[in-house]
């Protein structure tokens, strides 16, 4: 066996940890054998050659046996060794090793051996043997493990490469280069075959199918053409041969791990395996077993979507029968998997005769709509609205142009007549206009109409978007406007998939605006879960912006810029500037907590809903006072909201009347940002009392305005650090440096904790304004206490070794920084080399 590469390896910790501890027995003077089984490309290979590595390294015996023979000398020559067996269920000396494990060496030996699942004999040698047995089954890798290998991939780029691969370590080599969306699209069961597998890919996952006979690889290709999982009676039709035939085949392909049987349905072990022997195959083979699978379905009664899986692939022009199995199918799949319906009614349409195929158009677009190709499916739904108003396709148009941003022409439509089932769409275009009063007309109408979910879920962000919390201090309210948020929560936890899809990004807002962060995550992830699954992309980036608005009220910066990133990525692919710019505008604040004002406010979106903008609003706002500018800041306000806030919504105006009177404290408007304060305290922004200790420590009310910093240390974590940040400055300017500096620290610390770089960055200059302010005590020269905090810090890294590059690297220095500090240590500690202030540090410690 070669030693591979060795290249980082990620995700197998604890397989790592078992090696090590089995080496350690071996040291020990245990014998043992270590039996790593799995499937092909899992990387059993790798663990073995890391164990070998090891083993060299700590001067043990290594040694190799080859498949074709046993090893020449005896294992136990050379006590303690490793012999390392790879592919161990395809020696040809199977006798020999089984002899070795029913009779353990004298000395001792470890055995390394790896091999394939589906072996049969080696499972049960190990089973009857003597030694001691440590079983190791690397799984998948996850999207951790792909992060950590592949440094600066994008979060959901490397979720999608394990999506494509199944986490098998060399299917993601394969990968390398290719983008995982092709392949993705390639090994998805309800479009198999329409995109090609790229060459590399190909060559990789259809190697096993190559290796096999030909009757063992027709048989697998009809297993690839049946269905995913193919039913045993499809896969015999499909693959035109004797019955018995096919049967033993398929016993051989489960023994060899290719394909597992659960009762009478056979699939592959990998979606991956599946296209490519699908692909293998041959457009021609593939098309005649596609005509005799489907032939059985038809005359069994097949189930529809089987069956126009199979015509989709064979019907030819005028076939009418195959073009009704096609679009029957279709309103079947709609709700669970619109872009296959997409599929099978453009594949109608083709082979119907000129004309016959225009009552397929509205079918169409609202496949297309709910798959997320929200540009053809405008453009189809408008062809079949010129013909007539039917209220299913009204619907679908409208809520297409709603995805787009177009509110304008969706209400047109809408408005166009009083078509009966849009109270929902008018209630959510509503909604994203800030109209909440219309939004609750709508909504109550959908609730009347059948609508339930859609209704309820739109009553409750009609209510949190005006302000009513629904919580105990809030019930008056909630009850005296009929708005009750939870009614949602209850209706939606109590229903199958199909039935909320669509409903619960709105229902994660509503719980993130009344702080039920974990009650919205488990939506979130359902959502996306639901989408992911049934292919309903259209619903994916506003799931995805409110996955990242969770991750920022907790504090995980990296994690709002991972999902917006993906709801970028999708809405653009979508081809929705606007689900785009929500995305942007909920992550404006990580970008300002990470990367400073300037790169912010050079990435403000312009969303069309005053919703969405108000995001985006309140971000740019915060930029402009933590720049400092407060001018602008004012200015701001006073174009997104009004200089009174009449225009902001009743949910945030707490948060801009907080923004407005911290910028009116920088400009010494004390006395109007006084009222500003008050309002946001009185609306219970989390802002309110950071706001209120701003005017406080205006007007020299210093005790004030430091109980207000404290009150202040709630919500989020950068919420709370930029809280202590400013109760620190309060009690520096009163002499408390001190505690001061304590605040400080915590604050950096929950800045650091956060991924908040920018903010990081800042708090350490205003430690270094409180250095200054502080007494400094006289401390004797010649010893280590003379040295300042920073001159200690440096001394200490210099005694380790370490250059002054890399000194300054480490403490986010300039080289001549660190040179001059160096220069002070030497004068104070009366040395001339760094060896001296070693000396000096470690006479210190003694």
């Amino acid at each position: 066996m070669g030693r591979p590469a060795r290249e980082p390896l990620a995700g197998r910790e604890q397989e790592l940890s078992a090696l090590r501890r089995s080496l350690d027995a071996l040291v020990a003077g245990q014998s043992l054998v270590v039996a790593v089984h799995g499937e092909p490309g899992a990387g059993k290979t790798r663990l073995l050659a890391e164990l070998a590595a090891a083993a060299d390294s700590a001067g043990l015996p290594v040694r190799f046996a080859e498949v074709s023979r046993p090893p020449s000398e005896r294992i136990s020559e050379h006590s303690p060794a490793v012999l390392v067996i790879d592919d161990a269920h395809a020696v040809k000396w199977a006798e020999w090793l089984e002899s070795l494990l029913r009779v353990p060496p004298s000395g001792p030996v470890l055995v390394a051996l790896a091999y394939r699942d589906g072996c049969q004999w080696l499972p049960a040698a190990l089973a009857r043997s003597p030694w001691q047995v440590t079983r190791l089954s690397p799984g998948p890798l996850d999207t951790s493990a792909v992060a950590a290998l592949m440094p600066g991939t994008p979060r959901h780029v490397c979720a999608q490469l394990v999506a494509a691969s199944g986490g098998n370590p060399l299917f993601l080599s394969a990968l390398a280069g290719v983008s995982p969306e092709v392949v993705l699209s390639a090994i998805d069961p309800r479009g198999l075959g329409e995109t090609p597998l790229p060459d590399a890919v190909l060559a990789v996952a259809a190697s096993e199918v190559l290796a096999l006979d030909e009757v063992q690889r027709e048989v697998a290709y009809a297993v690839a053409a049946s269905g995913a999982p193919a039913d045993l009676d499809v896969v015999v039709r499909a693959a035109g041969i004797p019955e018995a035939v096919v049967l033993r085949a398929l016993d051989d392909l489960v023994a060899i791990g290719l394909v597992r049987a659960h009762g009478s349905r056979i699939a592959f072990r990998h979606q991956l395996v599946r296209a490519a022997a699908y692909q293998s195959a041959g457009v021609t083979w593939r098309t005649a077993a596609h005509r005799r699978a489907g032939k059985y379905l038809r005359a069994k009664g097949g189930p529809l979507p089987l069956q126009a899986f199979h015509a989709a692939r064979t019907a030819t022009y005028g076939d009418v029968a195959a073009a009704a199995t096609l679009a029957s199918a279709a309103e079947v799949v709609l709700d669970s998997s619109p872009a296959t319906a997409a599929r099978w009614v453009d594949r109608a349409m083709q082979i119907l005769p000129h004309g016959a195929g225009e009552r397929l158009v509205p079918l169409l677009g609202r496949a297309l709509g709910l798959g997320g190709d929200l540009t053809r499916a405008r453009d189809v739904l408008h062809q079949a609205l010129a013909t007539k108003d039917e209220p299913e396709v009204v619907r679908a148009c409208a809520r297409t142009e709603r995805l787009l941003g177009r509110y304008t022409e969706a209400e047109a439509l809408l408005a166009r007549a009083d078509t009966p089932g849009t109270a929902a769409e008018r209630a959510a275009i509503a909604v994203l206009l800030d109209d909440t009063e219309s939004c609750v007309v709508h909504a109550r109408r959908a609730i009347a109409e059948g609508d339930e979910v859609a209704g309820h879920v739109l009553v409750a962000l009609a209510a949190v978007r005006t302000g009513l919390r629904g919580d105990a201090g809030d019930e008056a309210g909630t009850k005296e406007n009929g708005h009750d948020p939870w009614a949602a929560v209850r209706l939606v936890d109590g229903l199958p998939d199909a039935a909320v899809g669509d409903h619960l990004a709105g229902l994660a807002w509503v719980e993130l605006a009344l702080d039920r962060s974990a009650e919205a995550a488990r939506h979130v992830r359902r959502g996306l879960d639901i989408a992911r699954g049934t292919g309903r992309r259209s619903s994916v980036p506003e799931l995805l912006a409110v996955d990242a608005a969770l991750a920022l009220r907790s504090g995980h910066l990296d994690r709002v810029r991972t999902s917006c990133a993906e709801a970028r990525a999708v809405a653009t692919d979508m081809g929705s500037a606007e689900l785009a710019a929500l995305a942007a505008a909920v992550e404006l604040s990580a970008v300002l907590w990470q990367n400073g004002p300037e790169e912010a406010l050079a990435a403000v979106p312009a969303p069309r809903s005053p919703w969405w903008g108000e995001i985006a609003g309140l971000a740019v706002a915060e930029s402009h006072l933590v720049a400092g500018d407060y001018a602008a800041c004012v200015r701001h306000i006073a174009d997104a909201v009004g200089t009174d806030l009449g225009r902001a919504s009743g949910r945030d105006r707490g948060t801009w009347a907080a923004h407005l009177a911290v910028a009116l404290v920088g400009l010494d408007r004390v006395d109007e940002a006084a009222g500003f304060a008050e309002e946001a305290v009185s609306r219970g922004s989390a802002s309110g009392h950071y706001a209120r200790s701003h005017v406080f420590a205006a007007l020299g009310l210093s005790a004030a305005a430091r109980d207000e910093a404290v009150r202040a240390i709630t919500g989020g974590p950068v919420r709370q650090a930029r809280a202590r940040e400013l109760l620190a400055e309060h009690l520096a300017a009163g002499g408390d440096l001190g505690t001061a500096r304590v605040e400080l620290g915590k604050a950096k610390e929950g800045y650091l904790a956060c991924g908040a770089t920018w903010l990081s960055t800042r708090v350490r200059l205003t430690e270094t304004r409180l250095g200054a302010r502080a007494p400094r005590p006289r401390r004797p020269h010649g010893t280590v206490e003379a040295l300042s905090g920073r001159e200690l810090e440096i001394a200490e890294l210099v005694a380790t070794g370490l250059t002054n590059r890399e000194v300054a690297t480490r403490l986010f220095l300039s080289r001549k920084t660190v040179e001059g500090h160096l220069a002070r240590v030497f004068t104070k500690l009366g040395v001339k080399s760094r060896m001296g202030v070693a000396q000096r540090l470690a006479a210190r410690s003694s």
